[in-house]
């Protein structure tokens, strides 16, 4: 009876934490079809509307670190609402910005602050389950991701074309500041003493720097080039409400696949799912890098959704076990290489996605996805065979 009474509380845990993540997604990636109506409004070049979502991406990534002393230090679930009550005012200004720098800013803080809702989740639940069931787990944060991202990328559009981009930011601001609220009803996790030098912890390791790495890479190859998708089809002339539903295509996959994945996991070994998504990664990006037809660009939406719904839960496991002694500071720095990355990549791109020569923006993302799926698939090999050896020679010592 206690066992059941104790996966019912864990459950509702996971639900606020899913509800947390779907708005975090949704915030993120809300601006891909905006970007073109953005630089229409204020009579700027795409390149220059861009700065929108790159700015968000790096300070997203680059308030990774504090929000992993701050988790440590005052409490996971301090931290969420705290930063999702700051999220919904910066939000709030972000929709009603009356120029394109100010919305860059306002975006820019937003990122910041809402940044620390998704890690603070993965290390609620690194605290909180086992890791024989994490994967499941975090599969389902993934899930409640797809959600939102799928919501963020099909409303975006309709929003655009409807009442206003202004809208499609004002929304998620709202739902961050009733879960700042909601948030009360979760209960902070116990935390082992010492671990406020985390990021320390975490950056000595030697796996971890490698798994920071792959993060980076993975960011780029993924977040990076996705934020082009829906601008590189309405450069053809296709409308931001089509461009929208065709790109949430992302999030379906990756819903379904999650589905998927929770089911294979633990069955399956964690350098498939790597080898499997970075290999649907370099098809998808291959794809468009041919053509930009809105088929193809769904068709890789959908592919990037169901490679990364194993590769990046696999991803998030290995950051929550590879430092356990650290566990807040690398998954914090996890999240920061990815968003990094991202940002990097969109800010690196842009030259050449105002230049509309997406054949050159996606057959660099092809090449990223090859080397990291290469890497990353290795790397895993490697590093579960050492931790496989240290379990046995400690059950022989026992």
């Amino acid at each position: 009876m206690t066992r059941t009474s104790n996966r019912s509380q864990e459950q509702s845990q996971v639900r606020l934490l899913m509800a947390g993540s779907a708005t975090s997604s949704f915030d993120r990636f809300v601006v891909g079809p905006l970007l073109l109506t953005i630089a229409v409004h204020f009579g700027v070049s795409l390149a220059r509307a861009a700065a929108v979502a790159s700015l968000y991406f790096l300070l997203y990534g680059l308030s990774q670190p504090l929000w992993g002393l701050c988790s440590d230090r005052f409490g996971r679930v301090r931290t969420m609402r705290t930063t999702l009550a700051a999220a919904g005012v910066f939000g709030t200004l972000s929709a009603f910005a009356p120029t394109l720098e100010l919305l860059a800013v306002a975006r820019a803080c937003t990122g910041a602050c809402i940044a620390a809702v998704v890690p603070a989740a993965l290390v609620y639940v690194g605290d909180v389950v086992p890791y024989g069931r994490r994967q499941r787990v975090l599969t389902d944060l993934n899930a409640a991701s797809a959600l939102g991202i799928t919501s963020a990328i099909s409303l975006g559009g309709v929003l655009a074309a409807t009442v206003g981009w202004r809208v499609a930011f004002l929304l998620p601001a709202l739902a961050a500041a009733v879960l700042a609220v909601v948030l009360r009803r979760l209960p902070e996790p116990p935390r082992a003493e010492g671990h406020e030098g985390g990021l320390l912890v975490a950056l000595r390791s030697r796996w971890g720097r490698r798994v920071l790495l792959l993060a980076l890479v993975e960011g780029a190859a993924l977040l990076g080039l996705l934020t082009y998708l829906a601008p590189a089809v309405e450069s053809r002339g296709v409308s931001p409400t089509t461009a929208g539903l065709l790109v949430s295509l992302y999030g379906i996959g990756l819903l379904l696949a999650s589905r998927v994945v929770k089911r294979l996991a633990g069955r399956v070994r964690a350098p498939v799912f790597l080898a499997v998504g970075a290999f649907s990664l370099v098809l998808a990006y291959g794809a468009v890098a041919v053509s930009q037809a809105p088929l193809l660009i769904g068709f890789a939406a959908f592919l990037v959704g169901t490679g990364w719904a194993g590769m990046h839960s696999t991803m998030q496991a290995w950051a929550t076990e590879v430092v356990p002694a650290g566990r807040a500071g690398m998954v914090s720095l996890f999240a920061a290489a990815l968003f990094v990355g991202s940002g990097v990549a969109t800010a690196v791109l842009a030259p050449l996605a105002g230049d509309l020569r997406w054949t050159a923006v996606f057959a660099a993302g092809a090449a990223l996805s090859a080397v990291f799926g290469l890497a990353a698939t290795l790397g895993s090999r490697r590093f579960h065979a050492t931790a496989a050896d240290l379990r046995s020679v400690e059950a022989a010592a026992l």
